[in-house]
């Protein structure tokens, strides 16, 4: 239930907007089109919610989502939640994704893991990733988080997230 209710939490993601970029390139043989998308960023938030089903229990996440600056639609949002012995990291999506390729996760340039697809609702597609301390820390030191995935004709669509404000989120956070 207690993963259930951290995963609804995510889908619950909206905020106010600044600037960003983020690039979407076509793959594979014969793709010579490399696409930039205009987007608009939330920056690293904290958000609380009741933890408990009596409401007596407040537990905090930070958040930073990605959005299209053309339609608002939202392209990437990221959700860490400290759970009692270790962090998550949700990572959502739009539909239409290749599933079985998974999210790229990487950190200053460097790929971490790729993520696989939990699952899909309505709207997105979520991943969960389990934070060890070592990535946790190497997030901390961080400039940029960088998330990839493939649309449904196989064109990389890649999100670099801006760390600045991460390390201040997240001591708010816990």
């Amino acid at each position: 239930m207690k993963h259930i209710l951290t995963l609804f939490y995510a889908v619950l993601l909206f905020s106010g907007l600044n600037g960003a970029s983020a690039q979407q390139s076509a793959q594979g043989e014969g793709a010579s089109k490399t696409q930039s998308i205009q987007t608009a960023e939330t920056g690293w938030q904290v958000v609380c919610r009741a933890a408990s089903q009596d409401r007596t229990k407040m537990g905090c996440s930070v958040i930073h989502e990605t959005y299209s600056a053309q339609d608002r639609s939202r392209l990437t949002s990221v959700e860490i939640i400290k759970n009692d012995k270790s962090r998550t990291m949700i990572v959502s999506v739009p539909q239409g994704v290749s599933l079985k390729d998974g999210i790229e996760f990487g950190i200053d340039g460097a790929k971490q893991s790729v993520l696989a697809y939990s699952y899909c609702m309505s709207n997105s597609c979520f991943a969960t990733f389990e934070l060890s301390d070592s990535v946790t820390n190497s997030l901390k030191k961080s400039k940029t988080m960088e998330l990839s995935f493939l649309d449904l004709q196989a064109s990389k669509i890649k999100t670099d997230i801006p760390m600045s404000g991460f390390v201040q989120a997240l001591a708010k956070a816990d």
